[in-house]
């Protein structure tokens, strides 16, 4: 066994030793190889779109592994921040795929199989992939739909089955739930049992069109929380920002529960989370966070084959957007802020 996998074992550096053993067992697959017969996607610049080339193929997978044909890679926020090579998860240096997650053919069964974050190198024709790491789709499962949607569906699907430790009867607040995201959490938060889920937002014309609430409130100045909402569990916050404050300060905690904010996005485009000491010495509340820093392999490995069902039952959006990997280069920054770009690199 190797030192990178103890270390994996062992539950130390967990995260950052899986990233850096799957990129760097796939640039030792890149330099071992000596025919060039598979076109990839590659950063060749941080912060430019990657280029189309010739890379050398794979070699045969291990018996722990699957060669897949990779049919489709979504496109998310996350693998924009890894192009520009300041996102926490980049590894290593030029060239660079910054690829997150993604869906395969395995053509010798003609099953398709969601393939967990981070897993391996997917701007690419075929990817070799650890057989632990690859979840089955039901075969009607659309490969686009899932790759669009596996990254901003899975933050909310593991801040609540693992940051807050499920949601089952629990009463959750949606702070952003007309976003994307936040619409994406309403639904999540139904499959998993939430007994109540309440959505707030500052547009009531938008928030009044969502739909699975069972309650809503219009994030107004100065924000008020009606009594009508009960007593809440557990808050999403998609939005960041002051909003926060005053949320924390208006909802109701049942006595002996204890409130879980969980801090997801970032709408109102503010680094600091800035809460007053007042606040945590006189509510029961626990700040939580959501990124890849609070979560192990085991989590998501753990998880993924519910995310993969649960997103294979979800009707194709229209703002999903496909381009052929051969386009990488154009086709990078050719979307608007609300459309989802996936990369198909087969014919």
């Amino acid at each position: 066994m190797s030192s990178a996998w103890r270390q994996l074992r062992s539950g130390r550096g967990l995260y950052r030793s899986f990233l850096h053993l799957g990129r760097f067992q796939q640039r030792q697959s890149f330099k071992n190889s000596a025919s060039l017969a598979m076109k990839a996607g590659l950063l060749t610049a941080w912060g430019k779109p990657p280029k189309y080339m010739d890379v050398p193929d794979l070699p045969p997978p291990s018996p722990s592994q699957l060669q897949l044909k990779v049919l489709a890679v979504g496109v998310p926020r996350a693998v924009k921040g890894r192009a520009l090579g300041k996102h926490t998860s980049v590894k290593g240096g030029l060239p660079y795929d910054p690829s997150i997650d993604g869906v395969g053919l395995d053509e010798s069964t003609g099953k398709k199989h969601y393939i967990a974050p981070l897993s391996t190198p997917l701007f690419a024709e075929r990817a070799n992939v650890e057989r632990h790491l690859l979840f089955e789709l039901p075969p009607d499962a659309d490969p686009v739909t899932v790759a669009a949607l596996a990254n901003p569906v899975s933050s909310s699907w593991l801040a609540l089955t693992v940051r807050v430790g499920g949601c089952k009867g629990r009463n959750i607040f949606i702070v952003g739930a007309t976003s994307e995201s936040g619409r994406h959490a309403i639904r999540v938060a139904r499959e998993l049992g939430a007994a109540k889920i309440v959505g707030a937002s500052r547009t009531k014309e938008t928030l009044d069109k969502v739909e699975g609430l069972d309650e809503r409130v219009l994030l107004t100045e100065p924000i008020d929380i009606p009594k009508t909402v009960g007593p809440i569990d557990i808050v999403l916050d998609y939005v960041g920002g002051p909003t926060n404050v005053a949320i924390m300060k208006g909802v109701e905690i049942q006595e002996g529960k204890g409130l879980q904010y969980v801090s997801i996005g970032g709408v109102a485009k503010q680094e600091n989370l800035v809460i007053p000491a007042s606040i945590l010495n006189a509510r029961d509340i626990r700040i939580l966070g959501s990124g890849v820093g609070g979560l192990t392999i085991d989590d998501i490995v753990k998880q993924s084959q519910g995310l993969v069902a649960f997103l294979s039952k979800i009707k194709k959006p229209d703002n999903i957007i496909t381009a052929h990997l051969r386009d990488i280069e154009t086709a990078w920054d050719s979307t608007g802020e609300k459309e989802r770009l996936v990369f198909i690199p087969g014919e």
